[in-house]
């Protein structure tokens, strides 16, 4: 009988030691997602509308032309001083002339929503647009914008070149102004009674 133990608890030891070396496992792979959304909600409302002017073209060979600046900022009026690029384009004195005499002059208002809180996104705005007679027969003038500046309303208010920041709900509200002037090249014809159209791009982006 003392054997017989002896063999079975040697049998018992091998038993759990064979046991404890055979454990098994499982692995489960656990699937990964997102989705990429990386669309802006850019709107825009209104024009740049300069109201009713008084325009003469000078068609000598200098170049002289003369400017309205409507700042971007919708608390500061319309007025004669010209911008950095302004200056450069109106180099001489001549017989240009541009004035408002009418009409309600207004700036285009911009939104960017649902963007995530304090995004600050790229500002792009154009160098330069020309208004235009459409069709305009030759040596008809043009007005040159230039100079454009942006003002944002949202968060902290204040001049903007190029970022605009969203708030803390994630919103961006701008505006847009520009100068305007006269041909700056040699017109053989004088601005007629009538409209002048044209338009400008204005991007936002991450």
């Amino acid at each position: 009988m003392k054997t017989f133990n002896k063999n079975l608890s040697v049998i018992g030891t091998a038993l759990i030691a064979t046991l404890a070396g055979s454990a098994s496992a499982e692995t489960v792979t656990v699937p990964v997602t997102l989705t990429v959304d990386n669309t802006i909600a850019f709107t825009q409302t209104g024009t740049l509308d300069f109201g009713t002017l008084r325009a003469t073209a000078d068609g000598s060979a200098a170049v002289n032309c003369v400017g309205l600046t409507m700042p971007a900022n919708p608390a500061s009026a319309l007025n004669a001083t010209l911008g950095t690029a302004g200056s450069t384009a109106c180099t001489a004195t001549g017989t240009a002339v541009i004035q408002n005499v009418g009409g309600t002059p207004t700036r285009p208002e911009f939104a960017v929503a649902g963007l995530a809180p304090f995004t600050v996104l790229t500002l792009t705005l154009p160098t330069t647009a020309d208004l235009a007679l459409n069709p305009a027969p030759a040596g008809a003038p043009i007005f040159r914008l230039l100079d454009f500046t942006a003002y944002q309303s949202s968060g902290t208010p204040g001049a903007v070149t190029t970022t605009v920041t969203a708030d803390n709900v994630g919103d961006i509200a701008f505006t847009v102004g520009a100068t305007i002037i006269t041909d700056p090249t040699t017109a053989s014809l004088q601005y007629e009674n009538t409209s002048y159209t044209g338009d400008f791009d204005v991007t936002v982006s991450y």
